[in-house]
């Protein structure tokens, strides 16, 4: 028993301990469902701290009729504005209308404790236009602030379509077409109210869905005799069209018509396509006389209109007979006009020329035809920018400059210039000319091998010596030799080197006047085959050379020879002879024209002509300058003619 009971107390201790332990389980339990509720609590607190609606006003909703359409962020970062993804509206359009910031602050006293609570809100507004009746579907829209984001649910509205009437009218007057890209189309807007209708109107609303359309541009220009605006609705805002009103009689009724006018410019081909013109109206029914004598409705009465839906084809101009001087141009009576900024030039020299084109059509989309095309310049008598340039449209026409050189000594103007058009109303192609401008075109000298020689009485005559490169030129005494390796000759001709082959065995084997021996001959023969190898390797590298890189290299060569004997000239001949020089490296090398090259004749041709130009010698900084620029260049084709 005592052992029972022993047992008995035993298992009440171990069931008590397990007890504890379980009591002690739960606690911790306990504590840590409380943990998580309320981390749950706070994700939820902060989740709804930043939430957004979307709020339409009552209806009844109507087609045409702006709906309004508000997006409200709520608890949302005060100091920056918060950013709305719209969504794509199908079957209706949405224009922007504003946004407010509503936020309010408020302080309670409760208990003796003040708390003082503050609500951040952004009212985003739209005005939403349905262009059919039916359940219309507004998607949800997105609200973004920082990795912070929202989203709407999205919301259900009934649309109807108000009565039709006769008492008002919108018609959309078009050209039957097809059309042509650019072709400037006029469209004529035409809105007719009933007189009987406008002594209960209320408000009337206008819209012309073809005026939204992205494939189509459209001018507005003064209208003589306006006297009215015609307020027409679209997603960017209301816009206000000059317009002429008069009243008409229709049927024996009075009908005030508004009529106004605007230029479509097709942007691409295809079918362009658009929901008709429509007019709504609300009028008032049951007046009553108000407090101030003024007449009130006491309900409206909405009624609408449509005019019929767009459909117009856009086509391109034909390529049949289409000229090589046709350059997008669509319209009538264009004309080209051409001036050059100098009309004494020397070979080489660039020319800025200024064109302005005018005419009845859209500018915007013409442009100037390549420059090389039957009709405009001949390439081999000028050097031509590689693409027309981009013009500039103002009230004048449109602007253009291109810069050009002459390539041909014998060039004596720039020509009469062909420019092309498609004439819409006709149907065909027509072209005008620019008129010619003169040109007197110096040939630039040539500098050969005869000018090398200083002139006969100067202490320092001297002929370029063989082997120099041009490196040589830019040090004379007194002037620091510039940063070029003079051991690179400009070319094999003008290096001198002397390339014969040595048969005289003894000379080879640098035994002048010693017998040989029959131990050397076999030494002298593989001397001699391997002067022979090595020749053969050099000439047929001299033979493989680029004919482009040779003629620059010769061009070069030639400047170089020039500038020498600029240096030994006078200050006004010198400038003389080394412009002459680069006009003629312009001439041969095209390529090498450059803003450099052009200041270093501009300053050519200012001392050339300045009376106060004197001295010795020409200019050493002028000359040190022309024989670095000439050094580089020379440096850069021998690099590329290693590679």
């Amino acid at each position: 028993m005592k052992v029972i009971g022993a047992g008995h107390t035993s298992g009440a201790k171990t069931i008590a301990a397990h007890g504890s332990m379980r009591l002690r389980i739960t606690t911790r339990g306990l504590v840590a469902v409380g943990l998580f509720l309320g981390f749950s609590l706070m994700a939820s607190w902060v989740a709804e701290a930043q939430n957004v609606q979307l709020r339409t006003d009552r209806g009844p909703h109507y087609i045409g009729e702006p709906i309004t359409v508000q997006i409200v962020a709520s608890q949302f970062d005060e100091n920056s504005t918060p950013e709305v993804d719209v969504p794509e509206i199908v079957g209706g359009r949405l224009r922007y209308a504003g946004v407010s910031d509503s936020s309010s602050t408020s302080i309670s006293l409760i208990n003796g404790k003040l708390t003082r609570s503050k609500e951040v809100r952004f009212i985003y507004s739209y005005e939403l236009l349905v262009d059919r009746d039916g359940v219309f579907n507004i998607p949800a829209f997105r609200v973004r602030q920082g990795t912070t984001s929202r989203t709407t649910r999205p919301e259900r509205i009934r649309v109807s379509s108000a009565a039709r009437t006769g008492l008002v009218s919108l018609e959309l007057n078009l050209p039957e077409g097809p059309i042509f890209v650019g072709q400037k189309v006029p469209i004529e807007v035409v809105l007719r109210v009933d007189r009987e209708a406008q002594r209960d109107l209320i408000s009337l609303t206008s819209s012309v869905p073809l005026f939204e359309n992205k494939d189509v541009r459209f001018l507005d220009e003064p209208v003589p005799g306006a006297d009215a605006q015609l307020e027409l609705e679209t997603s960017l805002g209301t816009i206000a069209l000059p317009a002429i009103a008069k009243e008409i009689r229709i049927g024996g009724r009075a009908v005030l018509e508004v009529r106004a006018k605007r230029t479509m410019i097709a942007l691409s081909t295809g079918e362009i396509r658009a929901s008709a013109p429509r007019a709504m109206m609300s009028r008032g029914r049951d007046f009553r006389t108000g407090l101030f004598n003024q007449r009130q409705a006491t309900s409206l009465e909405r009624l609408m209109a449509e005019g019929d839906p767009v459909r117009l084809e856009v086509i391109e101009v034909p390529r049949a007979g289409r000229p090589p001087s046709f350059a997008g141009a669509v319209g009538q009576g264009f004309t080209l006009e051409v001036s050059a900024d100098r009309s004494v030039v020397q070979l080489g020299e660039p020319i800025t020329l200024q064109f302005r084109l005018q005419g009845e059509g859209d500018l915007t989309t013409a442009g100037l035809p390549p420059f090389d095309a039957a009709g405009l310049f001949d390439p081999k008598q000028f050097r031509l920018p590689e693409e027309a340039p981009a013009g500039l449209v103002d009230e004048s026409g449109k602007h253009f400059e291109a810069s050009l050189r002459v390539l041909d000594a014998g060039v004596r103007e720039i020509p009469a210039l062909a420019y092309s058009w498609f004439d819409a109303g006709t149907m065909t192609y027509q072209t005008t000319h620019s008129r010619p401008i003169a040109l007197l075109v110096g040939a630039a000298q040539i500098i050969g091998a005869d000018d090398v020689a200083r002139r006969s009485g100067d202490a320092s005559s001297e002929t370029l010596p063989q082997g120099a490169s041009l490196a040589a030129l830019g040090t004379r005494e007194g002037v620091d030799e510039p940063s070029v390796r003079p051991e690179r000759s400009t070319s094999m001709i003008v290096s001198g080197a002397n390339l014969a082959i040595e048969d005289d065995v003894e000379i080879l084997l640098g035994a002048e006047g010693a017998a040989p021996t029959s131990q050397y001959w076999p030494v002298a023969f593989y001397t001699l085959g391997f002067a022979l190898l090595a020749f053969s390797v050099w000439q047929l590298r001299v033979q493989s050379r680029d004919p482009k890189n040779m003629a620059r290299s010769e061009a070069l060569s030639v400047a170089a020879k020039g500038l020498l004997t600029a240096r030994s000239a006078n200050a006004r001949e010198g400038a003389s002879i080394l412009g002459r020089v680069l006009r003629e490296l312009v001439a041969a090398l095209p390529e090498e024209a450059d803003p450099e090259i052009d200041e270093l004749i501009a300053e050519c041709d200012a001392l050339r002509f300045s009376p106060d130009a004197s001295g010795s010698v020409a200019p050493a900084a002028l000359m040190d300058r022309a024989a670095t620029m000439l050094a580089v260049r020379e440096r850069a084709g021998a690099k590329g003619a290693d590679q």
